[in-house]
């Protein structure tokens, strides 16, 4: 008789990090555990249904049928890593089980990535999308609509194009009185207000989306933390803000004084003013973490020297193409020749860092170097 295998996906790896599930569970008592792990933790997850759903059609079938139940997860981290941990646990499943065909049971919001997955490597019978069932009136939606954007995975995914279609629309809307400036005409302040307040909005639902106020806040805590400690990259952290800071001071102060309201070269200038700032600024945030690394561990990390060349070479390529277009628009009185030293520099730091970057690979890493010297003592 042939092998019918129930199979549910838990693309985001709920039941492994709010329940603890270590997956893939294969056969009901183990999914009998598993649901009762994540329903414990998370009675709200729709997972948790799906799980149920295909516990209620392994014992429908398992009278009739030859029939197995598993279940497999994905990672936090929705994507390509986690679709590779589901392709791992799903040939685990297959070569455990070795059914003949399969029903894949789901809460319907991942079925369109899920699907190829599975069917590629077997025969997929039916897929059965499980709903939860919730009160029809406004108060349950609004419930519905408050827990769903409490959920960082889903908020990015629901709340982000939203906030992306709001600044588009801003950003059209923006346009035509950055065109009125640019032609020199007189514009009100009520023509901005409208495609403003829209950039705001959506910035701030991009904000809330990605959770950008709780990654600084979380950047804080950990500058105070290594401040705390006597940490000298924090001193560094410091330096580079600072430098940062300079960097857009002195390009808008440039821009302060010009008379011409030509939009492009008011943004060559700010940036030609204020780019050399804000490279050294990463470079000094780079550089404290190397040298904290140092005084710790005696370690030098081979990617700063890379990355820093990386970065000395990307800004002297964009310096020559600003002061490029400043001369091509008229607007600049650099020689051509700095030009061509410029974007020269830019291309040699380049390739120099590529080249460096083939050669640090071609070496042994500090695992094998450390190896290779215990085999030395033991000679």
């Amino acid at each position: 008789m042939k092998k019918t295998l129930i199979l549910v996906v838990d693309r985001d790896n709920d039941f492994g990090m709010k329940g603890g599930v270590q997956t893939p569970a294969i056969g009901i008592e183990a999914a009998l555990r598993a649901s009762m792990s994540l329903g414990v933790s998370d009675p709200e997850d729709s997972d948790v249904n799906a799980l149920f759903a295909a516990i209620n059609i392994y014992n429908d079938l398992e009278k009739d049928r030859n029939v197995e139940i598993a279940l497999i997860c994905g990672d936090q981290k929705v994507g390509p890593r986690s679709d590779a941990a589901i392709v791992d646990e799903l040939e685990e499943v297959i070569e455990r089980v070795r059914p003949d065909r399969a029903i894949l049971v789901g809460d319907g919001a991942e079925d369109e990535y899920v699907y190829p997955i599975v069917s590629s490597r077997i025969p997929i019978d039916s897929v059965r999308r499980v709903y939860v069932k919730q009160s029809p009136g406004l108060e349950g939606a609004l419930y519905i609509i408050t827990k769903m954007i409490r959920d960082p995975q889903k908020r990015r995914r629901f709340l982000a194009p939203i906030g992306y279609f709001i600044c588009l629309i801003a950003l059209i809307y923006l346009a035509v009185p950055v065109y009125e400036i640019y032609v020199g005409n007189k514009i009100f302040l009520y023509d901005l207000a409208t495609p403003i307040t829209g950039l705001v909005v959506g910035s701030t639902i991009l904000m809330y989306a990605y959770s950008m106020v709780d990654r600084l806040l979380d950047k804080v805590g950990v500058w105070t933390a290594h401040v705390s400690s006597g940490n000298i990259a924090a001193t560094f952290s410091l330096l580079s803000v600072s430098m940062f800071l300079i960097g857009i001071f002195l390009g808008a102060n440039s821009i302060k004084s010009i008379v011409d309201n030509n939009i492009v070269y008011l943004v060559l200038i700010f940036v030609s003013n204020a780019l050399w700032p804000i490279v050294f600024g990463v470079f000094l945030a780079d550089l404290g973490v190397v040298l904290n690394s140092y005084i710790n561990e005696k370690k030098v990390s081979r990617s700063f020297m890379i990355g820093t060349i990386t970065v000395f070479g990307l800004a002297f390529i964009i310096q020559g193409v600003l002061d490029f277009m400043r001369n091509y628009l008229g607007y600049g009185a650099v020689d051509d020749i700095v030009v061509a030293i410029e974007i020269i520099l830019g291309l040699f730091f380049t390739i120099v860092a590529s080249l460096l970057q083939v050669s640090f690979r071609n070496l042994p890493g500090p695992a094998a170097e450390e190896e290779e010297a215990a085999d030395n003592a033991a000679r």
